[in-house]
């Protein structure tokens, strides 16, 4: 387990040092004129320049003692934790929900799998797994704004400042990984069908039910695995879903900071984003290291 940690702390670091000299690349843009109706613009690169940069932001992390203060006068640390607590309340239900939803719609999918309820299940769950989640966002939201206009009340659809105003973003970031979570439970069931301990139980006298949650403990190895696919799902499209509905969370405001050259405060956003992917890695493989003792025991 110590050898495990240790091997994804130092892939965590590597992505964290690789994010850093990416987010460093220099991207200024310089503009020529060179007449009253042509303009030349260049992105220029050299290596020179390129340590120039990261020499420079280690000099303001050393004489700064930390990220420093960001443009609006607040410190850099400070201005990040609110814009990422404002996402956590996405993030976090959107993991759990698709985890635990995922996995329980998934086993009713099996147990239904010959009868026409579970077949539907399957093809809808085809179907909507087909569909980008920025678009879902977009077709919710136009749903809302005609069911306003026939007599539904009115509520803001953007923005960050209501209680509910993370409940769309939350549905449109969850579905994808849901629909996931819930087809691998399918096929892993599917795959116990054929083991010996499934005859066995059923040769017992075991029901449906009590043969099913047997199959469920033996796949939840497998399933633990999924947890860091899950959490990849949902941060990598918090950006754009935050963007696309106004939400004022780390997403959106890490985008804006790249296109406006904000590297320091890019890198304040960004790093909350791979810690919590570490996390999950940690958090998924010691769960799974449990389940695997106990199933020894």
């Amino acid at each position: 387990m110590l050898q495990s940690i240790l091997k994804s702390t130092g892939v965590f670091m590597l992505i964290v040092i690789g994010f850093i000299l990416i987010l460093f690349l220099p991207r200024e843009k310089e503009v020529t004129f060179l007449s009253a109706f042509q303009i030349e613009a260049d992105y220029p690169f050299s290596f020179e320049l390129y340590l120039e940069r990261i020499e420079d932001f280690t000099d303001h992390i050393l004489t700064e003692k930390g990220l420093g203060e960001a443009r609006t006068g607040r410190p850099v640390s400070e201005e990040a934790g609110i814009f990422v607590a404002r996402s956590l309340k996405i993030v976090l239900p959107a993991f759990i929900f698709s985890m635990l939803l995922g996995t329980l719609m998934g086993a009713v999918q099996f147990h239904r799998r010959t009868k026409f309820t579970g077949k539907l299940q399957n093809f809808l769950s085809w179907m909507f797994s087909s569909i980008p989640d920025f678009f879902l966002f977009i077709a919710i939201q136009y749903l809302f704004i005609l069911m306003m206009q026939h007599g539904l009340p009115h509520f803001k659809l953007y923005g960050h400042e209501n209680w509910y105003s993370f409940l769309l973003p939350l549905i449109s970031l969850s579905l994808f990984p849901f629909l996931h979570m819930s087809r691998f439970t399918s096929a892993a069931l599917e795959n116990e069908m054929g083991e010996e301990y499934v005859r066995t139980a059923y040769a017992k006298g075991l029901g449906d039910f009590k043969a099913l949650l047997h199959m469920l403990w033996n796949c939840w190895s497998p399933m633990m695995n999924q947890a860091q696919m899950v959490m990849l799902y949902i941060l990598s499209s918090l950006p754009i879903i935050e963007k696309l509905a106004g939400y004022n969370g780390a997403g959106k405001e890490l985008l804006f900071s790249i296109s406006s050259n904000d590297e320091i405060k890019a890198l304040s956003l960004m790093l909350p984003f791979l810690f919590i992917m570490f996390l999950t890695i940690i958090l998924s493989q010691t769960a799974k290291l449990w389940l695997v003792q106990k199933e020894r025991v």
